[in-house]
This record gives structure tokens, C-alpha cells and sequence, in this order.
């Protein structure tokens, strides 16, 4: 089963149960699910928005786009996740009492069987199967539209078939990784590169990294800006959220670690501030996954102007999209 297709038909489960649409569920299989995703989205900060956003709004679309997309990103990171998920969705609906076969009549209050899930035929109960009977059409459409792209080219000027690959997802070598860290071109006026580029392998993992300082915001009180880039692409997408999360972790256990707000850059992303105690200095760090690419955007020390946090938020918005650009090609 697909990641998309897992991810829509768990959230339709999760959407059935917090709005009391489920009734019994075949062998359990609402509750499992349930429980299993709350654990799991609720160990991340985009999990526990989307959590909250499902649980006062379980009925709407925006709130399930938002739950179906933290869900995929979790099945993508952990195929453990995968299997539990694929072992309760995929359960046979045989213990599921009182189903009923929709037909043209009329008919009230009956238990209305649906996979391993048997939803509740009242208002509630209907508006689900609609909206996962939506989800599915959503994807089918997406997988037809899909296949015909790849049997039929359009060599014409005009074609749009460019749509979808301004959005590749694939992994990329040592000199592919260097293109996605500035050059000194793309940095804002004022900035000097420090150093070459370094380029290699990490842990498996295509690696490179830039320095770049200015003194654009030397006013008397404060020193030397630095701005350092470090990239890395894994063979996969679940490899890279999985070196995001540790990074993110590892970020974060910094002193004086303090979340700032931040673009809604890539797939995943996170942004902090804090202190160095041997530098005296604040630093500013940013990790996001576009694709298989994580960065890493470390800017110190943070100026005492506030403005210093749009020139942050530009720097890896540029790089964002050089990740994405250089999976593109």
C-alpha cells in the first residue's frame, strides 16, 4: 500500500473515533490506529499542531490535510509504523456485525461497514465515508494522472509536465551537494567567503559545507557575523527525516535552546536560538529537509538590531530552494 493511500485511510480512521462516527470496528482496528498515531504524533511539535487542529476540527478538510501530511511524513521515517498501521487497516471487517450493503433505498441508523471500519449511518457517520471515499478518488486520479505522464511526452514549449518536477525528491552525489551551498553570488551584499568549500561522505550520506562572514552589522557593539551551511542527501527520504529529528534533537539540547519563529520551508524544519558559552555569543540554527537534503543554517553572533532575523530567514529560504532545484535537475 502507498504512503498516501496508508496516511488517508489511518486519518479517516482517526477522524471517524473523535467525532463518535465509529461504531465497531473490525478486530479493533480503529482503536489501534488511533492510539498508535496519537502516541506517535504527539512526540513532535507538527504532530501535536495537527493532533489539535483534528481534535476541534475533525470534520475539516484543512484540518485532515494537515493530519494526513504529519501522518505520511511518520510512515516515511518508520517502517515499523508502516506494518503496524498496514497489519490493522488491512484487517478483515468479517467481525463487524450488521453491516449493511448501500443501495439505492432509504435507510436509517444502520451501521454502514467500510474496510476494517464500521461507521455509524447518522450525519456524522455519512460526512466520513464522503470524505474518505474523497481521499481515495484523490488518489486514484493522482495515480492515473500519474502513469499517463509517464507514457505520454510532450516535447511541446508549452507543456506543463514541468509541474511536478520542480518537486523531485531524489538523492544526490558529492557534486550535486555542493551546488546547494551558496555560492558567493547568491549571499546578500556585504558577505566575503571564509574558506572553500569542504565536500565528502557522512555517515553515508553526500555532505558538504560553506562559511561565509560580513561586517555589515558592526556598529561598535557587535563583531563579525558568521554564517555557516551544512548539507547533507541520504539515499532515502526516511534516512534524511531520520538525521533531521537527530539533528533537530541535538540542536536543541544547546543552553539557553529557545524556538523562533521560521518559514514553512521543506518537508520538515526547526529554528532556535541559543548560547555559547565559550563565545559569549547567541547563535541562530536552523534545520529543515527538503527531499532527501537536510540543512543546516548556523548564523552567530545574532545582532542586537531585530532586523538581523530577516537576513536569517532569507539565508535558508536561498537555501531551500537550491535544494529543491538541484533534486530537480
Amino acid at each position: 500500500m502507498e504512503t498516501a493511500e496508508l496516511a488517508a485511510m489511518a486519518v479517516a480512521v482517526m477522524t471517524a473515533t473523535a467525532t463518535g462516527a465509529a461504531g465497531a470496528v473490525g478486530q479493533g482496528a480503529g482503536t489501534a490506529v488511533a492510539d498508535v498515531l496519537r502516541a506517535r504524533l504527539a512526540a513532535t511539535d507538527r504532530g501535536r499542531v495537527a493532533l489539535n487542529t483534528l481534535h476541534h476540527a475533525a470534520e475539516d478538510p484543512a484540518a485532515q490535510d494537515m493530519a494526513r501530511s504529519a501522518v505520511r511524513e511518520e510512515i516515511e521515517a518508520d517502517a515499523d509504523l508502516r506494518r503496524q498501521l498496514q497489519l490493522h487497516l488491512t484487517a478483515p471487517g468479517a467481525g463487524a456485525t450488521g453491516s449493511l450493503l448501500i443501495t439505492g433505498s432509504r435507510v436509517s441508523r444502520s451501521p454502514i461497514a467500510f474496510g476494517p471500519l464500521t461507521v455509524n449511518n447518522t450525519r456524522g457517520g455519512r460526512m466520513t465515508i464522503a470524505l474518505v471515499v474523497a481521499s481515495l478518488l484523490a488518489l486514484v486520479a493522482m495515480a492515473v494522472y500519474g502513469g499517463v505522464e509517464l507514457l505520454v511526452v510532450d516535447d511541446s514549449p508549452e507543456s506543463s509536465q514541468g509541474d511536478g518536477a520542480r518537486h523531485a525528491v531524489r538523492a544526490l552525489n558529492v557534486s550535486e551537494v555542493k551546488q546547494v551551498v551558496p555560492d558567493l553570488t547568491s549571499m546578500p551584499s556585504g558577505w566575503s567567503r571564509s574558506g572553500s568549500v569542504a565536500a565528502g561522505t557522512d555517515n553515508g550520506c553526500s555532505a558538504a559545507q560553506a562559511r561565509f562572514a560580513t561586517n555589515n552589522w558592526n556598529d561598535g557593539s557587535t563583531r563579525t557575523v558568521w554564517a555557516e551551511f551544512t548539507v547533507w542527501s541520504c539515499s532515502s527520504q526516511a534516512l534524511t527525516a531520520k538525521g533531521f529529528e537527530e539533528l533537530r534533537a541535538n540542536v536543541a539540547d544547546n543552553d539557553k535552546a529557545t524556538e523562533i519563529s521560521f518559514p514553512e520551508l521543506g518537508d520538515q524544519r526547526a529554528a532556535i536560538t541559543h548560547y555559547n558559552v565559550d563565545l559569549d555569543e547567541t547563535t541562530a540554527d536552523a534545520q529543515f529537509r527538503v527531499g532527501t537534503v537536510l540543512a543546516r543554517v548556523e548564523y552567530h553572533p545574532v545582532p542586537d538590531a531585530p532586523e538581523w532575523n530577516a537576513e536569517f530567514e532569507q539565508l535558508a529560504t536561498m537555501v531551500a530552494a537550491r535544494a529543491q532545484q538541484t533534486q530537480n535537475a
